[in-house]
């Protein structure tokens, strides 16, 4: 079979997995990327993972983000080509289409690469067992339209002690306005889906004030720095909102 100049043959096995792990993460470092595929275990050869990459980007499937060079190394996202790529092969989101226009807004760059730094370290602890991103609960929630739930930046099932827990992330880079947290207090108490949220936050002051916001919230709430979060995973002392504002080890919230 003769293919037509510039054509670029891509494996199921191998590249569509990599374009995946991309378009799920939104943005991501090669070192990130690579740990993910690597800590996955389905079988990519990490030494072929930047030859693949560097066919990808040429072949116009991903992309380095331009406007991010102040981070001092190369951030990947995907291209509506690459999108397209994926949906001929069955991956289609409704959440992020091929139509799209603009595939991540550049100041959501940070929160995407700190939301796999989260997940990396859940997998290198190996208590994570399942894990949806934002753009996969939100097609999700899109079909689920008659159930009342949230677009969560992350789902984890996570293992403590044997058992598996389902609960939410959320990261806060920046503070909310009052009206816009009273509005997530109201699809919480609504939501279905997960019994706890974990609110992960970028500093003390935002840890304080999503406490403050939150604690008349319905739902089994903590809040805790997302650094401290990453080092101490099971063990972090997490803020509840419960009504004597207890601080407790994260496993003792996720079990309650």
């Amino acid at each position: 079979m003769r293919y037509y100049k510039g054509y670029v043959a891509l494996s199921d096995t191998c590249d569509v997995p990599i374009l995946l792990q991309i378009r799920n993460a939104r943005a991501l470092y090669f070192e990130q990327l690579r740990d993910l595929i690597l800590l996955d275990g389905n079988g990519i050869a990490i030494a072929s993972l930047r030859w693949r990459v560097a066919r990808m980007e040429k072949a116009g499937l991903i992309q380095r983000l331009s406007d991010q060079r102040h981070l001092g190394k190369p951030v990947f996202g995907i291209t509506q080509s690459g999108l397209a790529f994926l949906e001929s092969r069955g991956h289609f989101l409704l959440s992020l289409p091929s139509t799209a226009e603009q595939m991540l807004h550049p100041t959501q760059v940070p929160h995407a690469l700190e939301m796999v730094n989260i997940r990396l370290a859940l997998m290198k602890a190996g208590i994570l067992r399942n894990w949806k991103t934002d753009l996969e609960i939100a097609a999700r929630n899109l079909v689920l339209e008659t159930v009342a739930t949230k677009d969560f930046d992350a789902i984890a099932e996570i293992d403590v002690d044997g058992t598996q827990h389902c609960y939410a992330i959320e990261y806060e880079r920046s503070p909310k306005s009052a009206s816009r947290y009273r509005a997530i207090r109201e699809v919480l108490d609504k939501d279905v889906t997960v019994d706890a949220v974990l609110y992960l936050t970028a500093n003390d002051d935002i840890l304080y004030l999503l406490a403050l916001e939150m604690r008349g919230a319905r739902k089994r709430i903590g809040f805790a720095l997302s650094e401290s979060f990453r080092q101490s995973l099971l063990d972090t002392r997490t803020l509840t909102n419960t009504p004597d504002s207890l601080v407790v080890p994260l496993r003792e919230l996720i079990e309650a």
